[in-house]
């Protein structure tokens, strides 16, 4: 349901989005003296699995490519469009909305600063012919499928959970894949879906997990950014497999992960910076998948039969070669 906001109540949005704005690196070639990028987070840059791994790439690439830069945390999907208003209005070049759920707010606010190039990380089914908007989209369809495999060969007792946090489009069109991952590889395996309603709320998270848990689920497959944690801390406690997300959780939590699926945000925010700089950006949407190296599995595997990650390495490349139909 949207919600109406008062002048009062914009206004003051748009002045604590003002005080969030960060700068993260100012000194680069003459050339970009004056060339600013910005990106937005849903979350904070330092907790977390999803945030962070972005934010490391942002500053890289802006460090790299010499641009001024700033960034807003806790920007949510409602405040977005006021957000990026703000942003383009003052001259930003390129502004990075770093999950899909910001996808609405560029399609609302791009096309009245074509002087600025709005550009999303996550996915992106279409730009819809705005010519600067680009999108670097994860191809969530191969890594929902190669989790819910690696969720159903490590687990014993055949039954999976998801612990999500809202259906936003990455999240639903993952999940789905994941269950058909899951079934491929054991046709009768037992696969729940279960949303806690927030990426932050770590004790709502276990709460729900540890519910998981008593229903026989042994393999909980996280999938709500920071409010992860809560379901990677039940599954060690309850002793049960869990996996990492987006980049490598197993140190953090050594006795319930198996692996963790490892995105290259490096390459995706790089190849943006250079974009930028050449004027090439604008009404593209660029696939991350397992045969670009736009994302993979850390190996070893930990706490499982060697042959669970031979498995699913074998499917992964066969999934990259486009041997294994994975939307039958």
């Amino acid at each position: 349901m949207m919600r109406l906001f008062s002048r009062r109540q914009m206004l003051a949005g748009l002045a604590a989005s003002a005080l969030t704005l960060a700068a993260v690196a100012t000194a680069g070639p003459a050339f970009a003296a004056e060339t600013e990028v910005a990106a937005l987070f849903t979350q904070s840059v330092s907790q977390g699995n999803w945030d962070p791994g972005g934010y490391a790439a942002f500053r890289a690439m802006a460090t790299k490519y010499g641009y001024k830069s700033s960034y807003v945390e806790d920007a949510t999907y409602e405040k977005a469009p006021a957000i990026l208003r703000q942003l383009a209005g003052r001259g930003v070049k390129m502004i990075i909305c770093h999950s899909s759920g910001y996808a609405a707010a560029i399609k609302e606010v791009a096309p009245s600063f074509p002087d600025t190039q709005f550009v999303l990380y996550s996915y992106a089914g279409s730009t819809d012919g705005i010519k600067n908007y680009t999108a670097w989209s994860v191809d969530w369809d191969q890594y929902g499928y190669v989790v819910g495999a690696l969720a159903a060969a490590a687990s014993k007792n055949g039954h999976v959970a998801v612990i999500a946090a809202e259906p936003i489009p990455s999240t639903k069109r993952s999940i789905e894949f994941m269950e058909r991952g899951a079934k491929a590889l054991k046709p009768d395996v037992k696969f729940d879906t279960l949303y806690t309603g927030s990426f932050t709320d770590v004790a709502k998270a276990k709460e729900v997990s540890v519910g998981a848990i008593a229903r026989g689920a042994d393999f909980l497959i996280p999938s709500a950014d920071t409010a992860d944690a809560g379901t990677q801390q039940a599954a060690e406690e309850e002793q049960v497999f869990t996996m990492g997300a987006y980049i490598d959780q197993s140190k953090a939590f050594p006795e319930a992960i198996v692996a963790s699926t490892v995105l290259n945000f490096a390459k995706a925010y790089d190849q943006m910076g250079a974009m930028l700089k050449a004027g090439t950006l604008g009404d593209q949407i660029f696939p991350m998948t397992l045969a670009n190296d736009g994302w993979t599995l850390s190996r070893p595997f930990h706490h499982v039969d060697p042959a669970v990650e031979s498995t699913v390495f074998a499917l992964m490349a066969k999934v990259a070669k486009n041997e294994i139909d994975i939307a039958k």
